[in-house]
């Protein structure tokens, strides 16, 4: 996996991007001891990185959010907090970005200072999910991130699951999707996730990509 130091993680609604960020936050902060994750995520009511601020202190991940004036307006405001965090070459960065106009727009308020720092933006896939079955749809999606949040999307990362339902079977067959998507759009796989629980049925050789193991932090309330 790359080792940017900011990494951008967005996707459309389902995508599991939030998950994501939390796990990745959770790896590098145990391989560099420290990781700040920022949530930028307005406008989803649940599923939020914020709620696990109590959960990720004691794994070194400090999660830092909008207050709730600035989330409730049209294009927030640049929050000191956060862009201390983003300008600190000491810090490890992952941010939660919603994949909706929104979302992307409380990106792009930061745009300026990221453009002139190392970092990778990476569009989460699943291709089990309507608007991201396709490629046209990846790329529509992408498209719509880049002109609103006046950043590039530099790869790819491969989601396919139904959550519970999920087998290494299908695993396998919504990778595929996402790697002709990939080739399709001049973007690398930056890593596959999988759930942790499979861990033991799939491994990076069946991807020939980096493996991000994923810890559920989230349940949809039919699974509670």
């Amino acid at each position: 996996m790359s080792q940017a130091r900011i990494t951008i993680i967005t996707g459309r609604f389902g995508s599991g991007k939030t998950e994501i960020a939390i796990n990745y936050a959770r790896k590098l902060a145990g391989e560099r001891g420290q990781a700040v994750l920022i949530d930028l995520d307005l406008v989803t009511p649940y599923f939020r990185s914020r709620e696990m601020r109590e959960v990720l202190a004691p794994a070194g991940v400090t999660v830092v959010a909008p207050p709730p004036l600035t989330r409730a307006v049209d294009v927030p405001a640049v929050i000191p907090e956060i862009l201390g965090a983003i300008q600190n070459p000491d810090r490890t960065v992952v941010v939660d970005v919603g994949g909706d106009p929104q979302g992307a727009r409380a990106l792009g308020q930061y745009a300026l200072y990221l453009r002139d720092l190392a970092h990778q933006m990476l569009f989460a896939v699943n291709p089990f999910r309507p608007f991201t079955a396709e490629v046209m749809g990846i790329h529509s999606a992408i498209q719509d991130i880049e002109a609103t949040s006046r950043l590039r999307v530099t790869g790819l990362i491969s989601n396919p699951n139904l959550i519970a339902e999920t087998t290494p079977g299908l695993v396998l067959a919504g990778h595929q999707v996402v790697q002709e998507a990939g080739h399709a759009l001049g973007l690398p796989i930056a890593f596959v996730c999988v759930e942790d629980r499979l861990a033991n049925e799939l491994r990076e050789a069946d991807f020939g990509a980096p493996v991000l193991y994923l810890k559920r932090y989230f349940y949809p309330a039919w699974e509670l």
